[in-house]
């Protein structure tokens, strides 16, 4: 997912992305990847049976663990608004 700038409606779309990884049944682990100009910034892990979320940021190279979906959201707007910073 690229956010060229970062909007309002970006974290809105951030949230319909972590909620599609809740609603589908196809693999107990999802995984989505979130990049800024075509480069990947993070990759975001969702545990269906823990109900844990896990970010890896690659810049940092550190990871986080939540159990909240809107605090997930809200780091991964954080991680692309400060990726983005860079260029």
């Amino acid at each position: 997912m690229e956010l060229d700038k970062q909007q309002p409606s970006d974290l809105k779309q951030i949230l319909n992305r972590l909620r599609a990884m809740i609603d589908s049944n196809d693999n107990q682990f999802q995984t989505r990847r979130f990049d800024a100009f075509g480069i990947e910034a993070l990759r975001v892990e969702y545990d269906q049976l823990t109900k844990i979320w896990t970010i890896h940021e690659h810049r940092e190279v550190r990871q986080f663990q939540f159990d909240d979906i809107d605090l997930v959201a809200i780091e991964i707007y954080d991680v692309l608004h400060d990726f983005k910073l860079i260029f």
